[in-house]
């Protein structure tokens, strides 16, 4: 499944310094209890409500990036999409990343996001 992972900065640094990131995480994702709430809405529709909720949270921490991960997720899900992961999330499970201004990079950049960002 994918799921949008809110990364505040520290999280960020320490996924660039470990490969991975410990649990646990809140992540959004589109499940299939949120679709059957809604079913003709389309499926880029649903990818991009759980983006912008993922990427809403970063407030909360005070910016960061929203890790974009294909990471299975066992547990039961609520209808609004919102899961925790238990981890180990790996550099690896990402995709790609998005920051607030919903601007995609590789995950390869996020070194660079973090020197840009914070100076880091």
């Amino acid at each position: 499944m994918r799921l949008y992972i809110p990364l505040g900065w520290p999280q960020v640094q320490e996924l660039v310094d470990a490969d991975e990131l410990d649990g646990p995480l809140p992540a959004c994702g589109v499940d299939p209890s949120w679709r059957a709430g809604a079913p003709e809405v389309g499926e880029e529709e649903w990818e991009f409500e759980a983006q912008l909720a993922a990427a809403e949270s970063l407030a909360d921490l005070g910016g960061g990036v929203v890790l974009a991960a294909d990471i299975e997720v066992p547990e039961a899900r609520p209808a609004d999409g919102w899961v925790t992961v238990a981890g180990p999330i790996r550099r690896t499970d990402a995709a790609a990343v998005l920051t607030t201004d919903l601007a995609w990079y590789g995950v390869q950049e996020i070194p660079g996001l973090l020197q840009d960002w914070c100076g880091a």
